[in-house]
């Protein structure tokens, strides 16, 4: 076996040990918002609220499709598969204060991904539509509400976001 090979066994026992363990979850918040994630009306939101710094990945749309062959006879013109899609963002905030009233500045993307199997199978990862914002949240992880700005770099806009957070 290989040094790199070995390595990888080694990060990715660490990785699913890291998982189940009782403090995997810790200071982990299920936010749900408007225009958070960015792109998106509404959506939910993972954000890690462990220090000042936080990270925060959310998803703001989905989308499955299946189509099965309904050709009469031999022939096989139709596209038959099964595709799923989805679309959010992935980005880090750092909170001034730690306080129940806590500004902060964020950046991040947008970020996609989508698959399809059976006629012309394949898969794709997305990232891009970079961002950066002001904020604030007002409350700790068991309750919060956030307000927050956005500039959206590509295409260049501006989106005003907001939402509740619970610990989880």
């Amino acid at each position: 076996m290989t040094k790199t090979l070995r390595c990888l066994y080694l990060g990715l026992m660490f990785f699913f040990t890291s998982l189940v363990s009782t403090n995997a979850f810790a200071d982990w918040t299920l936010n749900l918002g408007y225009h958070n994630p960015v792109y998106s009306k509404v959506g939910v939101n993972f954000l890690y609220w462990g220090s000042q710094w936080n990270f925060e990945i959310g998803v703001g749309w989905i989308d499955g499709d299946a189509h099965a062959d309904d050709d009469k006879g031999e022939e096989n013109k139709d596209d038959d598969h099964v595709s799923a899609a989805a679309a959010g963002d992935i980005d880090l905030k750092y909170r001034f204060l730690t306080g129940t009233f806590a500004p902060y500045i964020q950046g991040g993307f947008g970020a996609s991904t989508g698959a399809r199997v059976g006629d012309n199978a394949g898969a794709d990862a997305n990232v891009g539509g970079p961002f950066v914002g002001l904020g604030f949240f007002i409350g700790k992880p068991a309750f919060h509400v956030y307000v927050a700005g956005n500039y959206m770099i590509d295409p260049e806009t501006t989106q005003i976001q907001g939402g509740i957070g619970f610990d989880i």
